[in-house]
This record gives C-alpha cells, sequence and structure tokens, in this order.
C-alpha cells in the first residue's frame, strides 16, 4: 500500500473536517428555524387568543345595549348615549356608537334617524347607502360586519333588534388596527388583520425591514377565528436574521469537537497502519515456511495418487490436520527454545495438537465406517458455530494469501442433520478450493464469502468468491473423481465433499453467478425435520 504525501494527506483531513462541520451546521441550522418557527406558532396563537377575545367584548357590548334598548315599550335614548361614551371611552379601538332608526323595507333614505350617535372627533357619520344592503339582509339578533369603505382598517359591526321593537339597529364602528396593541406582540413580529377589503397592519416598525441579503427565510403563520359576525384572518410574519437563530457558539462547538475527533483518529491511524506493518513483516516470515510445507504436503499428495482413490481419498483427508499438527508443533518447538516461555502460550499450542490429533483419528474411523459400509453417526449440527471454527482455522492462511474471508450466519443458525467433523470437512474443502481459485487470477481484493442460513426448508451452505470461476466445460464434471483444472490438483477434494452431502441425503451444486466468480451451494436436512420424522 502506497503512502501517502504529507501534503495530499493534510488536504484530505481538512476536506474531511469542513464536511463534518458543514453537515453539524446544516443540522443546526434546520433545528434554529424549527425553533424560531415553534416560536412563531406560539406567538400566533396568543394573538389569535387576544384578538378572539376582544371580538367577543364586541359581541357583548352589542348584546347589553340591546337588552337596554328592550326594558320598556320606549327606547332609553339617554341611557343608552351613557353606556355607548362609557364604551368609546374604555375601548378606543370602538370609534363609534349608534342607535338607528329608518321607515321602510327597504330603508328609505327620508325615514334615517340616528338615535344615539357617540364618536371619536372626526369620524364620519354612519350613512344610509352604507349600511341599507347590511339592514336588509341581517337577522334580529345576530350581529354583522361590512365594510363601509374598502382599503381602510375600519369595519362596522351591525345588530338588528327585534321585530317587535321597532325597525332599530346599533351599529360599532371598529378600527383594526386598534385589535391588537404593537406592545403585546413580540418585537420581531409584523401582525396582519383582514376582514373583508379591510386591513390593517400591527407590530414593531423595522420587524419586517430587517430581511438581510443572505439571510434565513422569512415565516409566516395564519389563523383564521371563529366568529360568524366578524370573521377576521390574520397573518403573523416573522424575517428572522442570523443573530436570531444563535449558532455562533453551537457551530464554534461542533468545528472545535470535529477537529479533536479528526487529530484521533489520524492518530489511531497511524498507530493502526504501523502494527499492521508489523503483521506483514511477521506474515511474510509465517508465509514462506506455509510455502515450503505446502510443497511437501502436495509431493506426497501425487506419490499417493497413486495407491488408488482410496488410499488418495484418505491422504487428502488427513493432510488438513497434519498439516495443523505440523505447524503447531514448529511453533511449540520455538517457544521451548526461548526464554521465559509462558505455560498457558505452550499449552495452547499442545491443546490444538491434541485437537488436531483426535481429527486426524475421526477421520480414519469415518474411513472404516465407509469401507465396512457402516452407516454415518448423524447427529444435531450446528452450522454456524461450524463456520465460525472453519473462518478461524483457515483465517491465517487466507490472511498470507490476501484474500479476505467474510462470515454471514443467520439468527438463529441453522441445525443441521449431519456429522459435525464431516461438515466442516465439506466447508474446509470448499473453501480450499476457493482460495487456490482466487490466488491464480492474479486479481485485486480477493474475497471469499461464507454464508449459513435456511432455504427450500433445508440447512444452507454456500461458498461463494468473486474469482473468475469455472470453467464452462468443467462445470458439469467437478465432483468427478480425478477431475481437476488445477495443475497439482488431484480431483478428489469435491468428489469427497460431493460423497459426504449425499451420506445425509443432501445435495451440493456448482455455479457461476451472473455477478462473477463461482458459487457452490450445500443442502442438508435440518435437525428439526428429522426429530418430527423419527
Amino acid at each position: 500500500m502506497m503512502k501517502r504525501q504529507p501534503a495530499a494527506m493534510a488536504a484530505t483531513l481538512l476536506a474531511a473536517w469542513v464536511a463534518v462541520v458543514l453537515a453539524g451546521s446544516s443540522v443546526l441550522y434546520r433545528q434554529a428555524l424549527e425553533r424560531l418557527r415553534a416560536e412563531l406558532e406560539g406567538a400566533a396563537d396568543i394573538a389569535a387568543g387576544l384578538v378572539s377575545q376582544r371580538l367577543a367584548q364586541h359581541d357583548a357590548h352589542l348584546t347589553s345595549l340591546a337588552a337596554l334598548a328592550q326594558r320598556s315599550d320606549r327606547i332609553l335614548v339617554d341611557e343608552i348615549g351613557q353606556v355607548a361614551g362609557a364604551i368609546r371611552s374604555f375601548y378606543p379601538r370602538i370609534e363609534g356608537v349608534d342607535l338607528v332608526a329608518w321607515e321602510g323595507d327597504p330603508p328609505e333614505p327620508a325615514g334615517w334617524r340616528t338615535l344615539v350617535s357617540s364618536h371619536r372627533a372626526g369620524l364620519e357619520p354612519v350613512a344610509l347607502p352604507q349600511l341599507a344592503p347590511v339592514l336588509a339582509s341581517a337577522q334580529p339578533g345576530r350581529p354583522v360586519s361590512s365594510v363601509p369603505r374598502p382599503g381602510r382598517s375600519r369595519y362596522v359591526l351591525v345588530k338588528r333588534l327585534p321585530s317587535a321593537v321597532g325597525r332599530f339597529a346599533l351599529v360599532l364602528t371598529i378600527d383594526l388596527a386598534e385589535l391588537v396593541a404593537g406592545e403585546e406582540l413580540p418585537a420581531w413580529g409584523q401582525l396582519e388583520l383582514r376582514l373583508g377589503p379591510a386591513s390593517a397592519r400591527v407590530g414593531h416598525g423595522g420587524a419586517a425591514a430587517r430581511a438581510e441579503r443572505f439571510g434565513p427565510p422569512a415565516m409566516t403563520a395564519e389563523r383564521m377565528l371563529d366568529n360568524a359576525g366578524q370573521p377576521i384572518s390574520l397573518r403573523l410574519v416573522r424575517q428572522p436574521g442570523w443573530s436570531d437563530l444563535a449558532l455562533l457558539r453551537p457551530v464554534a462547538l461542533l468545528a472545535a469537537v470535529a477537529l479533536v475527533l479528526l487529530g484521533l483518529a489520524v492518530l489511531l491511524a497511524v498507530q493502526r497502519r504501523r502494527a499492521a506493518q508489523a503483521r506483514g513483516e511477521a506474515e511474510r516470515a509465517r508465509q514462506a515456511t506455509r510455502l515450503s510445507e505446502r510443497e511437501t504436503a502436495q509431493a506426497h499428495a501425487a506419490r499417493v495418487n497413486a495407491m488408488g482413490e482410496m488410499a488418495s481419498g484418505i491422504a487428502h483427508e488427513l493432510n488438513q490436520p497434519l498439516t495443523a499438527l505440523l505447524s503447531q508443533s514448529q511453533a511449540a518447538v520455538r517457544l521451548a527454545g526461548m526464554p521465559a516461555t509462558d505455560p498457558a502460550v505452550m499449552r495452547r499450542v499442545l491443546e490444538a495438537n491434541v485437537q488436531q490429533a483426535r481429527r486426524a483419528a475421526d477421520i480414519l474411523d469415518r474411513m472404516r465406517a465407509y469401507v465396512s459400509a457402516r452407516p454415518p453417526a448423524a447427529g444435531v449440527c450446528e452450522l454456524g458455530r461450524i463456520a465460525m471454527d472453519m473462518a478461524e482455522l483457515m483465517r491465517a492462511d487466507l490472511s498470507a494469501r490476501e484474500i479476505r474471508l467474510e462470515l454471514d450466519v443467520s439468527t438463529p443458525p441453522p441445525l443441521a442433520w449431519a456429522d459435525p467433523v464431516q461438515v466442516g470437512q465439506v466447508m474446509h474443502n470448499l473453501i480450499r478450493n476457493a482460495a487456490d481459485a482466487l490466488a491464480g487470477s492474479g486479481q485485486e481484493n480477493r474475497h471469499i464469502v461464507l454464508r449459513v442460513d435456511e432455504a427450500d426448508d433445508m440447512a444452507r451452505i454456500v461458498v461463494s468468491d468473486n474469482g473468475p470461476g469455472v470453467a464452462a466445460d468443467m462445470l458439469p464434471h467437478v465432483f468427478e473423481p480425478f477431475r481437476s483444472d488445477k495443475p497439482d490438483g488431484m480431483g478428489l477434494g469435491l468428489a469427497i465433499c460431493e460423497s459426504i452431502v449425499h451420506r445425509f441425503d443432501g445435495r451440493i451444486e456448482a455455479a457461476n453467478p451472473s455477478g462473477g466468480g463461482a458459487a457452490f451451494t450445500v443442502l442438508l436436512p435440518l435437525a428439526r425435520r428429522k426429530e418430527h420424522a423419527s
């Protein structure tokens, strides 16, 4: 692996730091906008509540005045005038209170009279042409609003008295701009009120003018008030600035944390590279030893081939545990020659030798059983554990050949009905064949995948690689004895695998997937099916 130049490494780290800071800043920016949006929605709800209360007060004033007008058989003009003056003085947004009477239906100008008129100075009096359509359509007892002059902020709220009283109506002239005071809104808020063609804006002078050229987008919150007589809609506008987002401190903290984490990552990468270099040197030494051992084993296998299929099969099966015994024994010899050798290390080496010796004995016993036609010792077989054992057993050899082994075991792992040692032998042979195919391919990024799961109601083992695949003319004959496309191959590994799988009522298949490489699939009966059958 080539070493990067210092300048390129620094540029890469700087780019990574900038990317992390930008990504984090984007998240913080969205969160800040959501916070401002929540504040806007809350302020809009408060403003809507204030306006709704005041609209309800208008209805209550009309109700009180109407009740006063109906207390006797005559209209109490003086009393209504006093109450009207008090209402207007306490509620500046109510600029006028009128009690009007008319004759005819529809109202006639000649019969129009204003019985009570309490107006703000300079306010134009209520005129019949503006109210006639409203009076004609209004139902007694139900307030209705109208806008006398479109484009202004005033509207009138009219309540017609019952017919039993006469042709009378109460009229409130209300200024939309006075429904909410600027002090009742947030400093950033600009409130727009609208009732038909009447509209008004309330808020702080610079709230909507603080838009920055490249600042955050404007926000709006709209509400429609639930008042049948005064259907007012309000729209609260917020134009936030960068200072409102309060991002300076969080972004600075994010940049500092990202810088520290990148520094730690660089330190870890340097340490791992040094450790990998040390392991590589040690592995090259071990690879030379294994290469010599492999050459010796291959020469021995070639001589044994002349002894026939059975003798060759025994040699092929015993070669693996014997090779492991040799390697472990050599390691034990080296450890014994070292001063102050840890007895625990020596014990692990010897225990590994014992395990391989037992494995060799099991292989011989199964070979005798095969010759004497004894049935195989089938039982519950934990494929996940066997796969992990095989991966651990072959990891060093594959690593020396620069081949990566990936283990993919389903959860929970399947339980097959077979002999665990023989299933392990099948996995070992298939992985070794895949490794040999990859080693001769000369390609980079070589890897093998050992997958264990269930398919077609059977336990499945799949060994696949990204090598050149099986030759098209060889694919139909891969499981035949003494057929091999390797220069030094005996052609027994896959034949033995097929024989083992068939003993346990399974099947094995070979294929070249469309994505490249080769894939060998082994299907074995599930333990639960055998137990139910028995």
